[in-house]
């Protein structure tokens, strides 16, 4: 299994409470770019899985919408900051049969999830920026068994979609 850490694209910084910041018009572009990267690199997730902050929401959707996925994004309140790697390990576990899953999420949650399943003790090292993507592949949903593919920042991806 494969899965693809998208972190939110550039948001807002004032909105009525953090959970509704939208958006950004540099960060709706940011989305699609991470979306059509991922086409570009041939992914077909299965599922779009969502933190259900507004920012996520949003990213997952236009990142969606450029991969030409036209299913439903899915809910996950364990992608949002303070989730352990176990509890979304669990929240994953409907989705075991997946081949390729899209998470996308907040810093520093998704930074450490990586870590964890990746067997390192150094998230700081996977920073990444506002609509980066890792790809982390699997044999099963369990930490310290997986393997860091890639890392792509906004610019890295920009280049690959020319």
């Amino acid at each position: 299994m494969k899965l693809y850490f998208l972190r939110h694209a550039t948001a807002e910084d004032i909105a009525a409470s953090d959970a509704k910041r939208e958006l950004t018009k540099e960060g709706r572009e940011e989305a699609r770019v991470a979306g059509s990267a991922l086409t570009k690199l041939g992914v077909n997730p299965d599922h779009v899985l969502s933190s259900p902050l507004v920012r996520a929401m949003q990213t997952s959707e236009l990142a969606a919408k450029a991969m030409r996925w036209d299913d439903d994004v899915v809910v996950v309140n364990e992608l949002e900051n303070g989730a352990t790697t176990a509890q979304l390990l669990r929240a994953l576990r409907p989705y075991r049969d997946a081949k390729e899953i899209v998470l996308v999420g907040h810093m520093p949650s998704l930074a450490d999830h990586i870590a964890e399943l990746i067997d390192t003790d150094n998230p700081e090292a996977l920073a990444m920026g506002k609509g980066s993507v890792a790809c982390v592949e699997l044999d099963q949903l369990r930490a310290g068994n997986a393997t860091l593919r890639w890392l792509m920042r906004q610019k890295q991806l920009r280049e690959l979609i020319g």
